[in-house]
């Protein structure tokens, strides 16, 4: 996913041709100004994505008086005077407070999500019963029980418990106590847009589908890394969630729904697992210009231990070198040695242990066509360690150094960075730590994003450009409660 928002369609704009002699009629009065519309309608949805402005907010009220008894219950809301602007740059301007009854029912024995949503109406595609010469540009306000469509802005949401089916009167309408943590039956804003400006882009990762409790962890992980990318690079925007594949070729779209991705996270032991067929749809993806992610942690492995170890060893030579009676002390002196021995048979067991496992990754990338090299041994300022952030140095998670491979589209952690993207309750990491991480993996989605950018538009036919994702879908019409205000 290259945006959040679609970007405008690729459609050559048409205006009147203006010459001596030309009869000005109603018609070609109002192409020349559907020229400048759509032109502003363009820039507006280049730069900027679509939102509320100011004000529109929701809250409960008591059924008006006026209405009839049968609608007099507690799903009456009141929607605050304020400005949005949908997609294309229509301005949404409700002058006063509108009086609306949620009028949708759960007939489900599972819960429904209902929503509230504001669009912009051309006045021009109104039946009026009398011409006016000064029209005024107008609203709707719909409920419905499917997402917002592109062109409309949602002012609430509200979770909807079983009714009927259960036996029972559906309760009313609440203000939630928690707003952070509505409650069913209550309002929910959490999902209210602002308009601002249009990020340069919105990364996407998806992991192959979770087998283990470490892969739901990883799942977590990866949430809490997208959400991290607007707070700490907001020219990036995080994806709303993190996708699921399973990598089977045979599972129609399969393919397709892979190269909306630009990151591919998997483990090392999911990596083991592979079949041949699964291989094939991992090259595919890499020549489209994806990224695959693949970490091998070391918890659990000699190669923390090995780690730890070799810290202990190396604490204990410096503190017997700070003692001034080291020298003299033979016997000090004699534990030297041997610590220093011991730490260089503890290196060399480390180092072979985390080169059979490059070998083994790199025997891997090679199945894929791809060489693998220390990120240490590359330009020093490839964009891993660079873009957006700058690193001298890989992360520490946990006292393990991070050790990264790479080459093509392939990205080979050996250590625990996703463990610090979130929260683990068996974890007690400081900030730093998390941030350092943090900052680290947006490298790496940033890493991925601009890899797939370029390479295709290198490409006959973009898949960062779509005709049919760039046309607004037609409107759908709402429930039967829908509010037109007219003049």
């Amino acid at each position: 996913m290259t945006q959040l928002f679609p970007t405008p369609p690729i459609k050559p704009l048409e205006r009147v041709q203006v010459r001596d002699g030309l009869l000005m009629n109603a018609d070609r009065w109002r192409r020349a100004h559907e020229y400048h519309h759509e032109r502003q309608n363009i820039h507006y949805q280049s730069l900027n994505q679509p939102g509320i402005v100011s004000g529109l907010g929701v809250r409960l009220i008591p059924a008006p008086t006026e209405v009839i008894a049968q609608y007099r219950d507690g799903r009456w809301l009141q929607i605050q005077p304020g400005i949005a602007i949908d997609l294309v740059g229509n301005p949404i301007v409700v002058p006063e407070p509108i009086e609306f009854r949620i009028s949708s029912e759960n007939l489900t024995p599972e819960p429904i999500t209902v929503y509230l949503v504001v669009s912009y109406v051309n006045p021009e595609k109104l039946r009026r019963k009398e011409q006016r010469e000064i029209i005024q540009e107008t609203f709707r306000i719909d409920e419905k029980t499917h997402p917002p469509a592109e062109l409309e802005v949602e002012l609430c949401r509200i979770l909807l418990e079983p009714g009927a089916v259960a036996g029972v009167e559906a309760p009313p309408l609440q203000n939630p106590t928690d707003v952070f943590f509505p409650t069913s039956n209550s309002l929910d804003l959490r999902y209210r847009t602002q308009a601002r400006s249009r990020t340069q882009g919105v990364v996407s990762i998806a992991q192959v589908n979770p087998t283990s409790r470490g892969d739901e962890k990883s799942l977590s992980n990866l949430s809490y890394l997208l959400q991290s990318v607007a707070a700490l690079y907001p020219a990036l925007e995080g994806d709303l969630e993190v996708g699921q594949v399973t990598l089977q070729p045979e599972e129609k779209g399969e393919r397709a729904k892979l190269s909306n991705y630009d990151l591919l996270f998997l483990n090392y032991q999911q990596l083991q697992l592979l079949k041949e067929r699964q291989w094939e749809v991992l090259r595919q993806y890499l020549e489209v210009g994806g990224t695959l992610l693949v970490e091998a942690p070391t918890q659990g492995s000699n190669i923390k231990e090995l780690t730890a170890v070799k810290q202990e060893l190396q604490k204990a030579i410096a503190n017997l070198e700070l003692n001034p009676n080291a020298a003299e002390d033979a016997e000090l002196s004699t534990l030297r040695q041997e610590l220093k021995a011991e730490l260089a048979s503890v290196k060399t067991e480390l180092d072979e242990k985390i080169d059979h496992l490059s070998v083994l990754v790199k025997d891997f990338a090679g199945r894929l066509g791809v060489s693998l090299e220390p990120l240490e041994r590359l330009n020093r300022n490839h964009p891993l360690r660079t873009q957006p952030f700058l690193f001298s140095a890989l992360p520490t998670i946990e006292e393990q150094p991070t050790q990264i491979l790479i080459g093509g589209g392939i990205i080979f952690a050996i250590g625990n960075l996703s463990s610090a993207w979130g929260l683990d309750e068996e974890l007690f990491l400081p900030r730093e730590t998390i941030r350092t991480a943090q900052e680290m993996g947006i490298n790496i989605l940033h890493f991925a994003w601009r890899r797939r950018q370029m390479m295709q538009a290198q490409q006959t036919e973009s898949q960062s450009v779509r005709r049919e994702s760039s046309t607004p879908p037609k409107k759908q019409r709402g429930m039967k409660n829908i509010y037109d205000k007219l003049e």
